[in-house]
Parts: structure tokens; sequence; C-alpha cells
């Protein structure tokens, strides 16, 4: 939702009928032992060769270019994770491998002989035992920044790929692909699976658990924090006393946190007693959103050790979560702050407000009111489950091709499968929530683990995000305030930063929808945007409904999802006579050219008034039933004329038509421009709608004073509605309001 979806694009679709038509020819080779790979000194000079022209490449990047590189991300047909355990298995060898196919039933034991290239995929040549040797692809692993591909697959490292991929590369090489993280495993210098002549030549005996220890100790202070993994995983093997067993562990379950890995630094933590394993269990705790559970693990803390002053302020942090998570309670303006650091990952908690999960009629699970919601309530504040920032001073512009789905995204979607699927990995406690979520007609693999390692399947993720990843700006607030177009606002629309928001993603899509989303950095918030009865279904729209809005346009944009909108207002306009569909279209040309004349004119605004009126008549449903699109951004530009002309009547007049056409119900005791009103329903939120009633706060100071109250109070309800929040509308619209009204 709301990502730069270039699907449609023409010289993006070439691009991808060419890649499809590149993989239908290398598919008539499957099974093909090909007989022209290339020479491991072939390899490994272009393996070298490639590193030092990328290395060079960077230094030359211009991170000030006006049009950035793109990198183009494929992703292949789909295919399973091995699930099979590594002793139903047997080894084979690169000679064997057959292009275009997926060996199950067998393992590759592998050493690189080279230092990794970061590409799209981590690549680097490998050698099996019979010292044959072939390309490595590994997708989907960490960020350079996080963890630098030398220390994922680094030179001489050995590992097990399970039922390996051997395929036709986009430089017409072969190579191994492997685009599941559980597919390989990389083995530690001690284990027992690697062969004699892969071992160091001088190998020390009869190391002690103490030994190792250091060593792991060592290696965490030189910031070596998978080396300080291995060692304590090797001091644990060895014959160790109960008690330095425990403090290896409590050592262990630190460089976990340091590595996120927050579900075995919590095993790691959670059975000791001592000081640092009860704080270090309650860190652990508060990562995996357990609020409530870190608050009691930091009393018990607090109650043995009363002067630990780090649990003391991990007890203040927490609490502040507790109060987001269980009451809503948010410092939105200090959030709002937060979000200008890059990239904006906010401290929050997530709050399920007045809603829960239910059963939608032919739409799956939706979420529903648990009891009457009023109009700008909070329904859902949710920090996203994953998020990533497509930073604006970066050279970087990522284009995500799908060839089973012919989906094209650009931005930063490929760092999102890839932030999910590791985080996943690191946690796979959250594996049951994320891939629970909808993803169409991709048949899962039922296990979520083998051999004790987490399965968690690349092309599973990247459906789930193709249908419930959600595109947004760094702050709704400052996204709203900096258009000066409807050009601008409608780029805006398409963003590159996304995230995956997982009760965000139960809600169903209606173009005359009763929330409406907003954001701050990586949370979302959903506020109602109407008075809403116990047990109703919460809607906001997928695609955001356009002044030109018809049936065919709409459904188009719905496509990704699989589904047809049948709102009120997608009905009315698939039923529409043609004739009345036709008549309207002629009117709203000559409307057009009224407003926007091709001589130097100014716009004819009495007959744009009666054009819209004809308009009107084309109608034959109320528009508190079907809202007017067509007509309400018309009716603004005619109340934005005349409040630039102190033409205070007609500026109220064309905004309460703004209001109607949008489905608003509004109550006036009488016909009078000075008459008292009350909103009985709230139609359909659009962005202008600060605007609009901004426009009858200052026009009422000219005619109904008393009225200026109301206005305002309608104003801030819209800004906390379309915004988030309504803490800065003082500052962002009162004071330019006020000032007009002076003037």
């Amino acid at each position: 939702m709301d990502v730069e979806d270039v699907s449609y694009i023409k010289q993006f679709v070439d691009i991808l009928n060419k890649q499809k038509a590149t993989l239908q020819a290398v598919s008539k080779r499957k099974g093909e032992r090909p007989r022209d790979r290339k020479s491991r000194a072939q390899l490994v000079t272009g393996q070298m060769a490639h590193g030092l022209s990328a290395k060079m490449k960077d230094m030359r990047v211009d991170t000030n270019m006006v049009h950035p590189l793109v990198h183009q991300s494929w992703l292949p047909p789909p295919y399973p994770p091995s699930i099979a355990p590594l002793k139903e298995l047997r080894q084979f060898f690169i000679k064997d491998l057959q292009l275009e196919t997926h060996h199950r039933g067998f393992y590759a034991l592998l050493r690189a002989v080279t230092p990794p290239n970061r590409m799209t995929a981590l690549i680097s040549i490998v050698e099996d035992e019979q010292n044959d040797v072939t390309t490595l692809q590994l997708y989907q692993q960490e960020d350079e920044a996080i963890r630098p591909a030398h220390e994922i697959i680094a030179q001489n490292a050995i590992c097990i790929i399970k039922e390996p991929y051997f395929k036709v590369m986009n430089d017409g090489g072969y190579g191994l692909r492997v685009d599941h993280v559980s597919d390989i495993n990389f083995l530690s210098e001690e284990d027992e699976r690697i062969p004699l002549d892969w071992r160091p030549r001088f190998t020390p005996v009869n190391r002690t658990a103490k030994q190792w220890k250091e060593d792991g100790n060592a290696a965490l202070k030189a910031g070596k924090l998978n080396k300080a993994i291995q060692c304590y995983n090797t001091a644990l093997n060895c014959s160790t006393t109960d008690e330095d067993s425990q403090t290896v562990k409590l050592n262990r379950s630190l460089v976990h946190l340091k590595l996120q890995k927050f579900d075995k630094a919590l095993e790691d933590a959670d059975s000791q007693r001592s000081q640092k394993g009860l704080y270090r269990a309650a860190r652990s705790l508060y990562e995996l959103g357990r609020f409530r559970e870190s608050q009691g693990v930091l009393k018990s803390l607090l109650a043995e050790h009363p002067d630990c002053d780090a649990a003391k302020k991990e007890l203040v942090r927490t609490n502040d979560r507790l109060r987001e998570q269980e009451h809503g309670h948010y410092d939105l303006q200090g959030m709002h702050k937060a979000s200008y650091m890059t990239p904006p990952l906010l401290d929050t908690a997530t709050y399920m407000g007045p809603l829960e999960v239910g059963i939608s009629e032919s739409r799956g699970r939706g979420l529903f009111t648990t009891r009457d919601v009023a109009a700008g309530e909070l329904l859902l504040c949710e920090k996203a489950f994953s998020y990533c920032f497509a930073d604006q001073s970066s050279s970087k512009t990522s284009l995500l091709m799908n060839t089973h789905t012919d989906r094209m995204v650009m931005g930063v979607q490929p760092d999102l499968i890839t932030t999910t699927v590791q985080q996943l990995f690191r946690n796979p406690s959250f594996i049951p929530a994320v891939t629970s979520l909808y993803h169409g007609s991709y048949e899962a693999v039922k296990e979520t683990a083998v051999d004790g390692i987490p399965i968690v399947d690349t092309f599973l993720i990247d459906r789930i995000i193709s249908l419930n990843t959600f595109g947004s700006p760094r702050s709704s607030l400052d996204s709203h305030f900096n258009c000066r177009t409807p050009e601008e606002a409608q780029r805006e629309q398409r963003y590159h930063s996304c995230g995956l928001y997982i009760y965000a993603s139960y809600i169903n899509h209606s173009c005359y929808c009763n929330a409406r989303r907003s954001f701050i950095g990586n949370v979302q918030i959903v506020r109602a945007t109407r008075n809403i009865p116990r047990g109703t279904e919460v809607f906001f729209w997928y695609t955001n409904p356009v002044h030109d809005h018809n049936y065919e346009k709409t459904q188009a944009g719905l496509q990704n999802w699989g589904f047809k909108c049948t709102c009120q207002m997608c009905t009315y306009e698939k039923n529409v006579p043609k004739n009345e569909s036709k008549k309207r279209a002629a009117l709203l040309g000559d409307l057009k050219l009224a407003f926007e004349p091709a001589s130097t004119t100014k716009p004819d605004l009495p007959k744009a008034e009666r054009l819209l009126a004809a308009i009107e008549q084309t109608y034959t449903t109320p528009a508190t039933e079907v809202p007017r699109l067509a007509l309400w951004d018309h009716y603004l530009r005619l109340t934005r004329s005349y409040a630039s002309q102190n033409q205070a009547e007609k500026t109220i007049l064309n905004a309460w038509k703004v209001l109607t056409t949008l489905g608003f119900v509004i109550k006036r005791r009488s016909s009078a421009l000075s008459s008292p009103f009350e909103v009985e329903q709230w139609g359909l939120m659009v962005d202008a709608l600060i605007e609009v009633w901004i426009h009858l706060w200052t026009a009422y100071a000219r005619v109904a004073p008393e009225l200026c109250v109301k206005a305002a109070q309608c104003a801030k309800l819209a800004h906390k509605v379309c915004i988030g929040w309504d803490e800065t509308f003082g500052k962002r619209c009162g004071t330019g309001a006020r000032e007009a009204m002076v003037g």
C-alpha cells in the first residue's frame, strides 16, 4: 500500500519480459550437466577482478547525483526451503550438479576459496573435497553495515548447503543460488564434519572450557560477536561445572543481545538469579515486546539489588512502554521530533485499542470495534515489525522485480524482505505472527524448525510483504504541509520507505472507509474517521480514491490483492447508466475549461458554479450514501478563489458543498450562514478537509464569529485524523488562520 508500483510502466515491463524470456530459455537446459564450466583460475580471477571493480565504483559514487543508480533485484520462481534433517541427506559433489535443478535428497560440503563480493547477493567461489569449484550466491544476508560480508562467508569458511539449487546465472555462467537462510549452515573450526584436509594444520588439543570462555571474552571485547558465540558454544560442550556453565551462558546472553537474538539471549539469562542475568532477561523481554514480563523481572531485580541504576533506568523506560501498550498514552510530539533521526526507528510499544480480530465476510480476517468509537479516536498505534527507510541522500534506489507475479516495485522493498527474513531467523518466536498474515495462494511448508535451525521461507515472506507492506513518509505531518501542489501530493503518496505492520495488515479495504492511517517514523497511527458502532468492521483504503474515481480504474489498482471492492462508491460506479456517465463526463470537461481557460483570462467562476449545479443533477443517489468524488475538489477551488477575494459568504457556501459532496451530514438550525451547526456524520476524510475547515473558521470570523470555535474544533479533529495527532495544530494551522482573520 502506498508504495511506488511500476508494474505498468513500459520501460520496466520490457526489462521484466526480457528476463522472463531468459528464464524460459535456460529452463530448457534443466537437468543438463554443463561441459563448459570455467576453470578454477578463471573463476578466482574473475571474482577478484569483480571485487576490485566494485571497490573502485564505490569510490566514484556521487551522492549528489540527480538521478540515482537503480539496483535491480530479481526474485526467481519460488521454491520451498529444505525441511529434511541433514542425516537424511546424502553428500554429492560439484561435478554431479545439474542445471536449473533443486537437488532434493542431497547436500554439498563446500569451502570458500576467495573473499566474498557483495552485490545484490554475497558471491564467493567455493570448492568441494574433489577440488572442483563453482560460484556461490547467497541471498537475504545481513546488510554490510550490520555484518560485513567477510564475517558471513570468510575465505576458507566451510559450509553445508542442503538440497542446493544450481542454475544459469545472469552473466551466462553457472553457480549455486541460496535464497533461504536456513538452507546453509556454516561450520565452526571444531566441527567433526570438516574433512581432515580442510582442518588447520596445527589444532590445539585438550583445551578447557575456561580457555574457550576466555577466547570468547576476548572476541567479545574485540567486537567479533559471532566468533565469541562459537567460543562460548565450544566451552559449553567441554566438561565443566554448573557454575562455570552458568557464567558462560551469562556471557553468551550478552552477545546474543548485541546480535539482536533476543530469544536466545532470554534462554541463556532466564534461568539465572544473578543481577546480570535478571537484567539481561528483562532487556530480552523488552525487545521481544513482552513489557509486562520485563517489568516483573526488573522489580525482582531491584528488590534484591535496590542500588542498580541501570535497572532503575530500564524500569522507567519499560513503564513508558506499558502506558503506551495498555492505555494508548503516547508522547506524539516527542515521537515526531525523534522521527528526524535517520533511520527514524522509534522506541515505542504497540497499542491495540478498542479492536479485536474477527472473521470478515468474504475477506478472511478483519478488525472489529469492541465498543462504540467516536470520530478521531485512536484505534491502533503500531510499531512496525520490520521497517526500511529510503534515505533521500543515498545514491541507491532499488527496483524489485518478481518474474512469478509480474510485479515491480521501486524503493527499499528488497531490503525489507531481507530485514524481515533475518529478524525471523534470529527470533523464531515471531514466526507464527508473521507467517499467519495473508499470503494469497502461496503454499508454505508446515515445519518451523529442522535440526534446531528455524525454517524461514524467503518466498513466503516476499508474498506476505507484497500483500501487506505499507509505504510511508518520514512523518505524515511534514509530508502534508510540505506539498505545495496536488501533483506533489500525488507523488508523495508513492513512498519508497516501507514497513510491515502485523495488526494493521488485518484491516481490509474500502474506498468509503471509516478509518485512516498516518505515520511517524516506523509507527503507524490509525484513527476513526467517523463514529463507529460496536461490532463494526474497520476499513481504510489501500489505494487513495481520487477525483476521477471509476469502477475499472479502482479494481485495477486493487489487482495485487486479488479482490474487487464492493463499497457503496464502487457499486454505484459499476451500475451507473452509460448515458448518465457520458453526460457527466462532458460537463466535467466543460468545467475544466472554465477553471483553466486556454487564454490568459481568469477562471470563469460563475460559469463553474453553473456547471457544478448541472453536474449535481446527474446524480440519482444522495451524497450522504455515495460521496461525489468528481466534485469536491472543484468546490474547493471555488472556496479558495472566494477566500482569496475575501468574499466570506461565498467561501462558506462552497466550503459546505465540499463537505456535503464528501458525504458529510451537517445539521443546521436554518439556511442562514450564521446558523449554528453540528456534524452528525463525518464523510470521506481527505487531506484537504483540514484546509476546508480552516477556510470556514476564517470566513466565520467575518460573518458569524460565534461559530469560529466550532469550525476550529472541526479543523483540529480533521488534523488529528489526517496527520495522526493534533498537538501542533495551533502552530501549523491556528496561527495562519488567526493572521488571515486579522488581515
